[in-house]
């Protein structure tokens, strides 16, 4: 996708705005999962992807290389979603309102109970850690990105992000742990 990356970059950039489309197919998905996980609301979600992908256009030229777009979008979103937070209070996040992942099918009513608390347990530990580890924790578990793409996204040291990895699995491990208790 590299390569397919530049070529349709390279196309937007000649004047081809249809092909915009295709990016925001390809990369909308993933962008919304981490943003809903880094905000916790998936209307604040939707708004900071859109806000990305429209910044991205307008700034398309400035991406100075193509072939790692998607790192560059990872790191507009990830800075629209610290704009966003830093407009509210933690407080103002509603447990509630964060997406459940999709559950696999079960046979049974009490098995997809047991399921959904233990998502809605693991959303509000992640929901719980601060932004910065709530982020790469996000980026490299749920996104599934290399520390190098990491890098790319939050402008962190790799050790950094490493350490904040460590931490966030601690802090989530610690907290599911209280509960369980």
């Amino acid at each position: 996708m590299v390569n397919e990356d530049a070529d349709v970059v390279a196309r937007v950039l000649a004047g081809d705005g249809e092909a915009f489309g295709i990016l925001i197919r390809r990369y909308e998905p993933g962008l919304l999962r981490f943003a809903t996980r880094m905000l916790g609301n998936p209307d604040a979600a939707a708004d900071a992807v859109a806000e990305s992908f429209v910044r991205a256009y307008r700034h398309l030229a400035q991406c100075r290389d193509p072939s790692r777009l998607r790192s560059w979008l990872y790191r507009i979103t990830g800075n629209r979603c610290r704009s966003h937070l830093a407009r509210r209070h933690t407080n103002d996040i509603p447990l509630s309102e964060a997406p459940a992942p999709a559950l696999a099918e079960a046979s049974d009513a009490w098995e997809i109970l047991e399921r959904s608390e233990q998502v809605a347990l693991v959303e509000r530990a992640l929901a719980a850690l601060p932004a910065e580890k709530r982020e790469a924790f996000v980026l490299k578990h749920v996104e599934g990105m290399s520390y190098e793409e990491m890098a790319a996204v939050t402008g962190a040291r790799i050790p950094t992000l490493k350490m904040r990895v460590h931490r966030a699995r601690e802090a989530l491990l610690e907290a599911l742990e209280e509960v369980v208790r």
